[in-house]
């Protein structure tokens, strides 16, 4: 079932233009989506929200490289791990270690910083 809408006639000047487009940007909306959230009182996003959600991005984006690095080192054990003096062998099992440690490290940065935007969302245990 298709909503009727209604088109409004709205003019601006070329700098009020540059302005609201500017906004709109900010915001990640469009024009007509940011004019109708402010001629009806709507709340309107937040622009720091947005560096938040790129963090917990950028941050997940570097656990997944540390997960794909840890299973190439878990790679090379099977298949040379006989090949690999003990000395390697225990680098290897240490990188392991710290690549673990820092997923984890990672994984509660993210949950601190979903909580510090989202004070409501249950903290992990």
């Amino acid at each position: 079932m298709s909503t009727q809408r209604n088109r409004l006639l709205v003019s601006f000047t070329a700098n009020e233009r540059v302005q609201v487009d500017a906004l709109a940007d900010q915001l990640k909306l469009s024009v007509s989506e940011l004019l109708r959230r402010l001629a009806l009182g709507t709340r309107l996003p937040d622009p720091t929200d947005f560096v938040a959600a790129q963090a917990i991005r950028d941050l997940l984006k570097v656990n997944a490289d540390q997960a794909r690095l840890g299973n190439l080192l878990k790679l090379a054990l099977d298949v040379g791990a006989d090949d690999l003096s003990p000395a390697h062998l225990a680098r290897i099992e240490g990188l392991l270690v710290e690549i673990s440690n820092v997923q984890a490290a990672l994984k509660a940065t993210v949950h601190a910083i979903h909580y510090q935007n989202h004070p409501r969302a249950k903290l992990p245990e």
